[in-house]
């Protein structure tokens, strides 16, 4: 069924469903436009040697177009301030104070534009040391490593905190085996500070499509709200084998800076467990979440559960601390039926150009009205991503690399609103793996490059993203490394296996743990890496100077989006769609 967004007219002995339509519409209109993200300058001072500290920061999308920067340094928090910068700077967002040398210091970051100088960031503390300490470190409550982690202001101070879930043990529905311990999640200020712990009981079983979770302002209150799959705690569902195949399941909503659960929904119904495929409780176990822009004023909390045969997705409104529905879709209900056509994730984006995000499933794609909009019709997808692959045609692209077996096209570009093949490889694939890596890393191709191989062979493949050209056959020595913004300029550098640097280049930095996030966290518009490693968390950032600056990434709606989906399925390195967040 469909619950339609609008408010539809409700006649008499008109359908229940039309009446909640009409008040899912209602509830909307009353509710408006949600304020957007606050965002502070997130100012980060990391010292690079025994006399130097690199200071990188913000550039907001309310920023007037002339702004600049002054940079200051003092002693103390509260002392006297030293400038350090001749004239406001204005073509980048990071500074490097080579005169730094022994003990703390204390950084401020002023800018200024003709209408005044605005609100300033810091001070922040730098602590010289004999090397560098690019990175941040949060730690955590106990000798733990996390599963994955939530990035989002939870207490509304403009500063991005984190919801970690612990500890990492890794099953998959697929290759089953028994829950060691129960999940749990916890609530970090950025200072690290823990805000509060819930443990979500033995009916979450450990394993990543178990428990998804997201972190995002769902009700525009300047808060972050943390929603995940919940389940009983105070009764034990697990039958004889371990597996937890019968008992409630629900949708719950906490308040980011206390835990309180403050609404809740029953999760998409699981029925029989053979409904959905095998007797296992394999394909009934592949849960997902998302946020949504569906009206293109608010976000909406999307619940879905099904990847390789039945596809179910709800949708929702967080309106004054309860959920109210939007629609509801079950690929079942289409004629001919959508099944199996999901990836291991979830993108939101806005393929149309109407304002309105589009929910990429995987291989088939749903209108912001919960009615599907395209579908290919080939299967499972596991590496997916939406970007502005061709700027020369209207609109965006999607690029897939397909795990369901294909005589050809198992990489291809298709048209994100239309579902058109743009370009296909032509040889055959069996069981294309993982992620992939997507974004311009090569520097001697134009545009960007699609990298990912087999999984039961060597076959490795990297694909010009803009025209399908055969580029390399090489192994980089991962089917999931990341193409990240870390130098100066448009190309991307690589990260994999503890190593970041130029493709085919030499190793220029290096990081410990295993990647939890990739974004645009820190300082100026280049992405870190946040890792995990035995009772902390690390956000690696850059230290190299940039000689350009750009609008904070988390200010695109699509990147935001993306962002927040990291804390489920698999970890799609967020694209930048042009679509700014609502309220810019």
């Amino acid at each position: 069924m469909r619950l339609r967004r609008t408010t539809a007219s409700v006649a008499a002995g008109f359908c229940w469903l039309a009446r909640l339509a009409a008040l899912a519409g209602l509830l909307t209109a009353a509710a408006g436009a949600v304020a957007a993200e606050r965002l502070d300058r997130s100012l980060v001072a990391l010292a690079t040697g025994t006399n130097s500290v690199y200071l990188g920061w913000r550039l907001l999308a309310a920023d007037p177009p002339d702004v600049a920067f002054e940079v200051y340094r003092s002693a103390t928090a509260s002392g006297p301030r030293v400038r350090l910068t001749t004239r406001p700077l204005k073509e980048s967002c990071n500074f490097v104070d080579t005169n730094a040398a022994g003990g703390s210091w204390h950084y401020v970051v002023q800018p200024v534009s003709a209408r005044g100088r605005l609100a300033e960031a810091g001070p922040i503390t730098a602590q010289v040391a004999g090397q560098s300490t690019a990175f941040q470190r949060l730690t955590l409550q106990g000798h733990y490593t996390s599963d994955k982690v939530g990035i989002a202001d939870l207490d509304g101070d403009g500063q991005l905190d984190f919801v970690v879930k612990q500890p990492n043990q890794i099953s998959d529905p697929g290759v089953w085996r028994r829950s060691e311990d129960t999940f749990k999640l916890e609530a970090y200020k950025g200072d690290g500070t823990l805000l509060w712990r819930h443990d979500l009981g033995w009916n979450i079983e450990q394993g990543v499509w178990w428990s998804p979770f997201v972190v995002f302002d769902l009700d525009g209150d300047g808060r972050a709200e943390v929603a995940a799959k919940t389940a009983p705690t105070d009764r034990d569902y697990r039958d004889a084998e371990g597996k937890v195949t019968s008992g409630p399941e629900w949708c719950s909503v906490f308040d980011g800076q206390t835990g309180r659960e403050i609404a809740r929904v029953d999760w998409p119904a699981r029925g029989n467990v053979t409904d959905w495929g095998d007797p296992r409780n394999n394909r009934a176990s592949r849960h997902l979440m998302g946020v949504a822009w569906l009206d293109g004023q608010r976000p909406s909390l999307l619940l879905l559960r099904g990847t390789y045969t039945k596809m179910v997705v709800h949708a929702y409104d967080l309106v004054d601390g309860r959920l109210h529905p939007v629609w509801r879709w079950c690929g079942d209900d289409e004629t001919p039926p959508v099944r199996g056509q999901g990836m291991h994730g979830v993108h939101t984006v806005d393929v149309d150009g109407d304002g309105r995000d589009e929910v990429v499933l995987g291989a088939a794609v749903l209108d912001d009205n919960g009615r599907v909009l395209w579908n290919l019709g080939m299967g499972h997808p596991d590496a997916v991503y939406v970007s502005d692959i061709l700027p020369e045609r209207p609109g965006l692209e999607i690029i897939y690399g397909f795990e369901t077996r294909q005589r050809s096209n198992g990489f291809c570009v298709v048209e994100a609103k239309t579902g058109r093949l743009i370009w296909g490889c032509p040889h055959p694939t069996e069981h294309i793996h993982s992620q992939g890596m997507f974004g311009d890393f090569d520097p001697e191709n134009p545009g960007p490059e699609f990298y990912d191989g087999e999984k039961f062979n060597r076959d490795r493949w990297t694909y010009s993203a803009r025209d399908g050209r055969l580029l390399a056959r090489e192994d980089l020595g991962s089917l999931s490394p990341y193409a990240i913004w870390w130098a100066d300029g448009d190309l991307r550098w690589v990260a994999v296996r503890g190593r970041i640097g130029p493709y085919r280049g030499p190793v220029a930095d290096t990081y410990e743990g295993r990647v939890v996030a990739v974004g645009d966290i820190l300082g100026d518009w280049r992405e870190e890496l946040v890792t995990s490693l035995p009772g902390e968390l690390r956000i690696y950032t850059t230290t190299r100077p940039a000689t350009s600056r750009r609008v904070c990434l988390l200010q695109d709606r699509a990147y935001r989006s993306d962002l927040a989906h990291a804390a489920m399925g698999y970890l799609y390195q967020p694209q930048a769609s042009g679509t700014p967040m609502p309220g810019r």
